[in-house]
């Protein structure tokens, strides 16, 4: 699995956090284990995300508006990128993508895959609800953050962000989000001819 950037193009913004958007189970060819050792995490002071930390635990979607805002953007910025997948199919990925933080770790969950990365907090900004972090994943170590927004009807958007690039998502129930991460592996059905 790869993470959102090399999986979506544009999606890129989640690529501090792992995702997949695999074909069917019987057509995907697993990665040989690289012979490389993965780059350790170099030490990092880390600090008590506290009251922060505990806003960005929970459950979450993609938000579609604002990530089709951020696919717009990122192909707008680069006019010769091209998707990796059609729009229709990234956007149905997306209906039934599913992310859980709990302390220490996020979990993506799409078409019946999920990958996990975890992160170390090393700077909190409690005025912004924002988080400073070290994600260590597939890929190796990389920087992020993650902002929280809280809504005057109890909702929540957690803005994760690298490199300039953002992913956002929305604050999900938690049977909205066993129906999200139960979805079947299966690439989504749209429009088109076969």
């Amino acid at each position: 699995m790869k993470f959102l950037i090399k999986t979506f193009g544009v999606l890129a913004a989640l690529s501090l956090f792992p995702a997949a958007a695999q074909q069917e189970k019987g057509s995907v060819k697993k990665k040989a284990p690289s012979k490389e050792t993965p780059a350790k995490a170099p030490a990092v002071k880390t600090v008590d995300g506290g009251k922060v930390e505990k806003k960005i635990i929970g459950k979450w979607a993609p938000d579609p508006e604002a990530m089709m805002k951020e696919i717009q953007k990122g192909l707008a910025d680069n006019p010769s990128a091209a998707l990796p997948l059609p729009l229709p199919l990234i956007q149905a990925i997306m209906k039934n993508m599913a992310v859980k933080v709990q302390k220490g770790e996020i979990t993506i969950h799409a078409m019946g895959e999920k990958q996990t990365a975890t992160y170390k907090i090393t700077k909190v900004d409690k005025a912004a609800n924002k988080l400073t972090m070290q994600i260590t994943g597939e890929e190796g170590v990389r920087e992020g953050s993650a902002t929280v927004e809280e809504k005057k009807d109890g909702s929540k958007t957690l803005t994760l962000e690298k490199d300039g690039e953002k992913f956002v998502l929305n604050s999900i129930t938690a049977s909205e989000f066993e129906k999200r991460r139960n979805a079947d592996a299966k690439p989504p059905i749209f429009p088109g001819p076969k």
